[in-house]
């Protein structure tokens, strides 16, 4: 994929094989909203400075959240996982803002959609 990572509702992807990571949360009581978006910025642009990145889809209601981050390989996933400040970060929502997580890792063999104005998809 050339260009940069994508932050929208939906991510524009090249065409398949990639990966995702998906993480589904109850959010906790202490849960603040506004600085988790002040992080998720930077670590967005720290993602994207790794390799391998994609882009990211994120979604909060009624006490939850999931969160669809897209990746060209494993091993690009695995440099994501061992990152000191996404570490830390997580360390940080386990602690104080998420209750029960869930993350998943998948390969995505095939995609398609509609109303994508020319993106990758198909």
């Amino acid at each position: 994929m050339t260009g940069r990572p994508t932050m929208a509702r939906v991510v524009r992807t090249p065409a398949p094989p990639y990966y995702s990571v998906t993480t589904t949360t109850e959010l906790a009581p202490g849960y603040d909203g506004a600085a988790h978006r002040r992080l998720g910025r930077q670590l967005y642009e720290r993602a994207s400075a790794l390799g391998g990145f994609l882009g990211l889809e994120a979604f909060f209601d009624e006490g939850a959240s999931i969160a669809v981050s897209y990746w060209e390989s494993l091993e690009a996933i695995e440099r994501w996982r061992n990152d000191p400040p996404h570490g830390a970060a997580k360390r940080l929502a386990k602690s104080e803002w998420f209750g029960p997580t869930i993350t998943r890792i998948a390969r995505v063999e095939a995609d398609y959609g509609f109303n994508l104005d020319g993106s990758a998809a198909g």
